[in-house]
């Protein structure tokens, strides 16, 4: 009985398992409920030392675990990012050091409340996603934007807003992306979530449309 006893209580070693046996069970770990993960709230699991589908602790664990791990938890979610006038709270994105975790975002929302302060979108942001999917794993980008963006576009060449949509289409347009989605809708102030975005409708088609300067952007209605 005492060997019995040993053998049902000795420890048993995830690393002994297969690595698809592994995987399997990493995924049932660090897969979020949510459609998508905010990484630009004070919730972002980056902001706080535990999420509900960060997993820490294991990272912590064993070097191995850290890096069978850790790509699977940007590869198998789905990430938001809310864009404001200010976007200090996620700066920590844009950095470096965030450099090989965002190349491991396979689906990313990006929510457009504002497009940002000193040409954010343009010069800050859409640099980095470009490179999230030439030299990462980015392969569905979905952009929702206010309505009244759309509408007030006006003649192309002119206006703040167009140099936002021509880095816009040309990013959603990237032949590497496997799914690109525009949306368009009334957007508050809020962080872009599912429940705030049931009365957009998809606007994808207009990012197929040509600019010819002195033409109207898009006759959007």
């Amino acid at each position: 009985m005492s060997s019995l006893s040993t053998v049902v209580t000795k420890p048993f070693r995830i690393l002994d398992l297969p690595p698809e046996i592994r995987t399997k069970i990493y995924i049932l770990l660090c897969t979020s409920p949510n459609p998508h993960i905010s990484l630009s709230t004070p919730s972002s699991p980056f902001s706080e030392q535990v999420h509900p589908s960060f997993p820490h602790n294991l990272l912590l664990t064993n070097t191995q675990l850290y890096h069978e791990l850790r790509p699977l938890y940007f590869t198998t979610n789905g990430f938001s990012l809310t864009i404001h006038r200010r976007n200090d709270e996620w700066s920590y994105f844009l950095s470096p050091s965030f450099l090989d975790n965002r190349r491991q975002i396979h689906s990313l929302r990006i929510v457009v409340t504002r497009w940002g302060s000193k040409d954010f979108f343009c010069k800050s942001l859409v640099p980095v996603l470009e490179d999230c999917v030439l030299h990462g794993k980015l392969r569905s980008l979905e952009v929702v934007v206010r309505e009244s963006f759309l509408k007030g576009l006006g003649i192309v060449g002119t206006g703040g807003g167009f140099e936002n949509w021509k880095s816009l289409k040309a990013l959603l347009g990237d032949p590497y992306l496997e799914s690109a989605r525009l949306l368009a809708g009334s957007l508050g102030c809020g962080d872009g979530s599912e429940t705030e975005l049931t009365e957009f409708r998809d606007v994808t088609e207009l990012i197929k449309t040509r600019d010819e300067p002195g033409n109207p952007v898009i006759s959007y209605r």
